[in-house]
């Protein structure tokens, strides 16, 4: 008997369909190309044939599927790779094949949601007749798959703007297209999104899709895309072909389920042209070094660069990015070099370990997403310096940060990084000093940092960095502690980026790298994180670089190792 069109396109809940229908239905890759047609940029209508990028994002998606998760993406992308319209084709997909569903498209203007949903309206036009679901309702507003009797789909697909705040209260949402997030209403975007995303059953077969270029290191897109668990980065192979890496975000909550994709300008097949390409700057040769793109990549970006960014490469860094944290440019410079701050990032090397402090016991024991990383143990006969930037502890605001580094080179030992409140801070940069051979603790004494140094004093730590501060007309007195003035921030700071410069820094840790890409500095001539970045490790890295040159040389040159009082702990004990 042959089938109706209805169950055709409703095959997950009917039998007795041929595997070329099933597998016409179940995968996107399939279903594109021969039901659904596009605009291309010739003005022709053509099949929507999967390109290269478009096909990652299948394949991270049954990556996604086969380790259980649902779809949360939070996808960071270059202009006109595809993104949108797989998003949008997608969204048809499961919604015209599929009974009472709902999907929800939201963009950052009229103008863009309006294109977003004749793209959806073009799908449902062009379908071929014997796949084409009954419309019940098709206007500016709403496409709903049903017949007058009831007896269609019963599914449906709404589009709203970002100018609201409230969106789809006590609606039922399957899937979900956020477009362009990062030009959303700063001080809408949080309520919406909040509106919105209650409205998503937690079932397996719903999406919510962001997709977004960059718009500077602040917002809603930016923090959700580094406090996403899971990081999928498109990359070119030894072969020039475009795949995708996972890796865990191990500072991120374990119960967040977004994956956060960066898909970097040079995998796209159209930005390459072919031509001698004369003249390679050090900036390009590093480019090569460290994505593998040619000659013929490098010919685009030069192009790309005059008329389309106005000669920026800001710009273009921004519309056409390398790695994530670059897409996020500042409206203000960083005070590092960015290029040389990029490079030292992608050939940083992971930790050799991790370890977390349990303050109920005073000691330290493994954990693979401990707070401390540790790039090297400390060696017999070498002294050690640890700075450190003392926050208040509460979480969700600023972080403690502890620098440690060998006294002699500079290079890092390790790094602790979390929140903390500023009392038990003192009693883990205590532990962490014996441990390191009693090292130097220089922690920050401004604000909560006096707390965190009576910590360490009443622990009687015998190596804790002392200021003398002139109080006319009495004497000199000590000061326990760094204080950062606005003067003496400068010094340090600028220290941190000559080190840089030089090559001469030694650090090890990729998220200082990060930290270094949003510092800047302020009209006013401030030095500090951009709006909505963080600084702790900048300020820590800076702090101990600046006190280690500071402090003294033993007699005989060398830095040797003072034994601890026999009211603190020793070194071995200070370990599990």
């Amino acid at each position: 008997m042959e089938k109706t069109t209805k169950e055709r396109i409703l095959w997950p809940v009917m039998w007795g369909i041929s595997d070329e229908e099933h597998e016409l239905y179940k995968d996107f890759s399939v279903f594109a190309p021969a039901v659904l047609r596009i605009q291309t940029t010739e003005g022709r209508l053509a099949p929507f044939l999967l390109n290269e990028i478009q096909e990652l994002l299948e394949s991270i998606i049954r990556d996604i599927r086969a380790s259980g998760r649902p779809v949360r993406l939070i996808i960071l992308k270059a202009r006109r790779e595809g993104i949108s319209t797989w998003a949008a084709g997608r969204i048809y997909w499961k919604t015209a094949t599929n009974f009472n569903r709902a999907a929800v498209i939201i963009a950052h203007e009229k103008e863009a949601t309006d294109f977003l949903f004749g793209m959806v309206k073009r799908f449902q036009r062009h379908v071929p007749s014997g796949c084409k679901p009954a419309e019940l309702f098709n206007n500016s507003h709403n496409l709903e798959f049903n017949s007058a009797a009831g007896q269609g789909l019963d599914s449906a697909i709404r589009i709203g703007t970002a100018n609201k705040t409230d969106f789809g209260s006590g609606q039922l949402i399957h899937y979900i297209l956020f477009s362009e997030i990062a030009k959303w209403p700063p001080k809408k975007a949080p309520q919406l999104l909040t509106s919105v995303l209650q409205c998503v059953p937690d079932d397996e077969d719903t999406e919510v899709i962001f997709e977004s270029t960059a718009r500077g290191p602040a917002g809603e897109f930016y923090e959700r895309f580094f406090k996403a668990r899971y990081f999928y980065e498109v990359y070119l192979n030894d072969a020039g072909k475009a795949e995708y890496r996972m890796k865990i975000n191990e500072s991120c909550s374990r119960e967040n389920l977004y994956s956060a994709v960066f898909i970097p300008w040079f995998v796209f097949k159209k930005y390459k042209l072919s031509g001698k390409c004369a003249g390679v700057t050090d900036d390009e040769a590093g480019l090569k070094s460290l994505y593998g793109i040619t000659n013929g990549h490098l010919l685009w970006r030069r192009k790309a660069i005059e008329n389309r960014c106005g000669g920026s490469l800001d710009i273009f860094r921004q519309e056409y990015p390398s790695n994530a944290r670059e897409a996020f440019v500042s409206k203000q410079k960083s005070l590092f070099d960015a290029g040389k701050v990029t490079e030292l990032k992608a050939t940083a090397p992971p930790p050799v370990a991790r370890k977390d402090f349990a303050f109920g016991t005073m000691k330290w024991t493994d954990s693979k997403d401990g707070s401390l990383m540790i790039w090297e143990e400390p060696a017999h006969g070498l002294a050690y310096v640890i700075g450190a930037d003392v926050a208040e502890g509460l979480l969700g605001g600023d972080f403690s940060c502890a620098f440690v580094v060998e006294r002699l080179t500079g290079r890092q030992m390790a790094i602790w990084h979390g929140h903390v409140d500023a009392d038990l801070f003192g009693s883990l940069l205590l532990h962490l000093g014996l441990y390191y051979n009693t090292a130097w603790l220089a922690p920050e004494r401004n604000n909560h940092g006096l707390t965190t140094i009576l910590k360490i004093v009443e622990q009687r730590y015998p190596r804790l960095y002392v200021e003398m501060v002139a109080e006319p007309p009495a004497k000199s007195r000590k000061r326990f502690g760094w204080l950062t003035t606005s003067s003496n921030k400068h010094l340090i700071i600028d220290n941190l980026v000559s080190e840089i410069r030089d090559g001469t820094s030694g650090i090890a840790s990729a998220e200082t790298f990060d930290e270094m890409l949003t510092y800047v500095q302020t009209e006013d001539g401030k030095y500090g994180a951009d709006t909505g970045a963080h600084d702790d490790r900048v300020m820590a890295a800076a702090i101990t670089k600046h006190v280690r040159k500071t402090l003294p040389l033993p007699s005989g040159g060398r830095a040797s190792v003072r034994t601890a009082p026999k009211t603190a702990k020793p070194n071995e004990d200070a370990w599990t």
